[in-house]
Parts: structure tokens; sequence; C-alpha cells
């Protein structure tokens, strides 16, 4: 499949979860590149898109699992051709030691034949950094930051070297921060030196934005690229250095008028704070886990609650989040696997209805793997990406018989009143020029 100008895909991109996934192709749609998206590995990829994202539900399936159907998206890019494929995962490496990133790559640098693959999960934006392969969340390093504690990726190692290591068959290298500061070429030149000494797997050093846009430069011509959202966005000014990317495209985006709902299944803090900023002016309704893990109803009067404020045009919140020692004595009781899949199941169900039943037109969903139960099992023929304003808040257009405006928010991402300004944001048309300068954007679009 050729692409607009006659050119096939410049970038067909895999990501492990949905909210990130989304993130994705909303950054490379404020950088004038017309992306598509889908959750469906055999989804129609439209003729006029100069990228495409598949976002998968893979982050914490068991490892040959998530080869498998990363593989197989990997095939569906490159069958309509396809320059170079992008495998997004989290900024804090979300993994345990037995997978999911470290196999995929595996299996995609055999698929691709790539004698190095870069690893760069950092996001300068919320200083998210990695320093001799460390990671660091601001000044706290990665395993004393509340992600130790996360309950189904917890990260006790901050040696994304090591971490990585303990997946991989690959041996795993780092490129250090004093080459990447010297710049792309310098890069480069490291790649082609590991690559030589055997070494297929290198995490790159990186502590500021500018470094983002080295890695972005040296890796543009690998045929396959890792790591978080971020570094891609950088990819669209070595595509416009080079003339592959000629007319960089304007993005638009509907409004979208109707009842709001927010579904929140993450138990990240950074969600909670949120909720609790939301609840203050709108109604949340928390679903208690240990009933709803002993079987009783909890839908109907979960519903009855929804449909009673949209009756009153009011939004309203749905969660079902539970204090962490809750969460733990659930998951020792009945399995984590158990638990998080009641509560996913819960709400895609709720979904389902709220939008078919009570006329829901407009939904935040918290949490990628909330996001990546909910919105697959939905009838969804095509996703409209809105451009990427600012962490947290990128907005969509789902199309099923009508439109619902759709934001898929990372459970640790987003300014403290993200849902109700989001949802209101809904509501307005958005038109953006292209985003050409130094990235990323230093104002919201309008």
């Amino acid at each position: 499949m050729k692409t607009q100008e006659g050119r096939q895909l410049l970038l067909g991109a895999i990501a492990d979860d949905l909210t990130g996934g989304s993130e994705l192709a909303a950054m490379l749609v404020a950088r004038g590149v017309p992306t598509g998206f889908s959750t469906d590995v055999d989804a129609a990829i439209a003729p006029d898109s100069l990228a495409h994202v598949i976002a998968l539900k893979t982050r914490v399936i068991p490892a040959a699992d998530a080869v498998d159907r990363v593989v197989a998206a990997a095939r569906r890019l490159l069958s309509v051709g396809c320059d170079q494929i992008f495998f997004k995962y989290c900024a804090t490496f979300d993994s345990t030691p037995a997978g999911n990133i470290g196999p995929c790559a595996e299996a995609l640098a055999d698929l691709l034949g790539a004698r190095l693959v870069l690893f760069c999960p950092a996001l300068c934006e919320t200083q998210r950094t990695v320093f001799q392969g460390y990671m660091f969340g601001g000044s706290q390093i990665l395993a004393e930051s509340p992600k130790r504690f996360d309950p189904l990726t917890p990260m006790t190692d901050s040696n994304i070297v090591r971490v990585l290591a303990a997946q991989s068959r690959s041996r795993v290298g780092l490129i250090a921060h004093p080459v990447v500061d010297r710049g792309s070429k310098a890069i480069a030149e490291r790649c082609e030196a590991l690559a030589r000494e055997g070494t297929r797997f290198a995490v790159v050093d990186t502590i500021y934005e500018r470094d983002l846009a080295a890695i972005a430069e040296a890796a543009a011509e690998m045929p396959l690229m890792t790591g978080n959202a971020s570094v891609a966005a950088h990819l669209p000014t070595s595509w416009r250095r080079s003339g592959r990317l000629a007319n960089p495209q304007a993005a638009e985006l509907p409004g979208i008028e109707g009842p709001a709902v927010v579904l929140a299944g993450s138990v990240a803090p950074r969600t909670a704070e949120q909720l609790d900023h939301f609840g203050r002016e709108n109604e949340i309704v928390s679903v208690d886990l240990a009933r709803l893990m002993e079987g009783e109803d909890l839908g109907a009067p979960v519903l009855a609650s929804a449909k009673r404020a949209i009756a009153a045009n009011r939004p309203i919140a749905i969660a079902t989040m539970a204090p962490q020692q809750e969460v733990e004595r659930l998951q020792g009781k009945y399995g984590r696997d158990v638990v998080a899949r009641a509560a996913e199941n819960f709400l895609t169900e709720l979904a389902h209805r709220l939008i078919f039943e009570g006329g829901v037109r407009r939904m935040v969903v918290a949490g990628g793997e909330t996001a990546g139960a909910i919105v697959p099992r939905l009838p969804i023929s095509r996703f409209i990406v809105g451009p990427y304003q600012g962490l947290g808040t990128g907005r969509m257009i789902a199309e099923m018989p009508f439109q619902v405006g759709l934001m898929l928010k990372s459970g640790k991402l987003g300014g403290i009143d993200v849902f109700s300004t989001v949802l209101e944001e809904m509501r307005r048309p958005a038109r953006t020029e292209p985003y050409l300068e130094q990235w990323p954007p230093t104002t919201r679009v309008q």
C-alpha cells in the first residue's frame, strides 16, 4: 500500500497498551504526520496515512502470548509497506523479569533482521530519565519510587540494562550520556561499535529533550526502534530533513456533545488525586472490589447512579480503585490476574451499557490495562486521532454507529484537573497547524 505522494508508511508502531499508543498517535498527528490508530491487527490502514499505531494489551500477559500478538501486528504493518517499526512501552519500563519488553523486542529484531536495537524509555517532560543505565523519576531512583509497589509490574531494580538482560537472550549494552551529549553522529558510531562487538540491545542514557532528538536522528534509518512515545515524536524532524515528509498536515477533530463519564481502573496515586479533584464538583461512584470479588451484582446500582447523573446533565466518575493494602489482600486471596480481570470486565460491561443504554458520548478511561480491556470490545469501526496537547490530555473520536469522544489516560499522567478539562474540551472542535518547532509544545493547542 502506498500512502500520500506514492510513499509507504514512514512508521508502523506497536504499543503494549492503549493509553501509550493513543498518546504516540497524537504526538505524530501534532507533528503534521497523518496517523491512523487501531486496536485490531486486522483493522484497515488508511491509504493516506504516513504512520499507523496498533495498540495492544500485551504488557502483563504471558510473554509467549505477547510475542505472538506483537509479531502479528508487525507483519500486518510490513504487509502494507513500512519503512520502520517502533515498539512502544512505558516510560518506567513496566515489565517483569520474564518480560514482556525483552522477548517482544527480540522477536521483532529477528523478524526485521536488526543488528542493533535501541531502548529509550525516558520521558523528559515528567523528569523520567536514564543515567548510566539507571532510571530516575526526578531525583528519585525508580526502585525507591511508588513504582516499587505497582500491583502489576513492581519495579524493584532501577538498572534498565540489568532488567532488560534478565528478560532477553541478546547481549545488552549501554550508550552512556557522554556519547549521547555529543549528538546523533556519535550515537550512530557507538551503535556500530556495539554491533561489531556482538551487542544487539543498547539502553540509551537520556537526560534532556535534546537527547531524545539526537537519539531519534541516529535511529531514523534503523529497521527497529523501541522506547516511550517521546523519542518517536522527534522522528518527523528527520523525515522533513530528508524530504520524506514534504507536506506536514494540519489536524482537525470535531466537537462532541452529550452525556459524559469517567471510568477509572488505574490504581496509580495520580489517578486518585485526579478523582479527588473531580469529586469536588461531581459525583464519584466507587465500586467495592471486595463485594465484586464475592460475586455481588453491582452493575445495576452503579448504572442507575450513572443514569441519574446523565438525566441531570452532570458528568460522573466510576472507579474500581481501592487502597493499596486492600488490593494486596484481594490479590493474595484470589490471585492478581483474577482481581484485575474482574475489575476490567465490570468496567467493560458498564462502558457498553453507558454508551448504548445511557447515551454517553464523551468518555475518559483512566488506566492502560483498563483501556485495553474496554476499547477493543466496543464496536468501533474507526478512530480519528486528535493532536497531542500535553501529557494525559489526548483526544480521539471513536466511530461506532455514532461518534463518541474518547480520551485514554495513563494512570500516572495528566494534570490534576484532567477529567473535567478534557470532558469540556471534547465539546469544542480542535484544529492545529503542524507543530514544527522544538518539541514538546510549550502551550496548549486551541
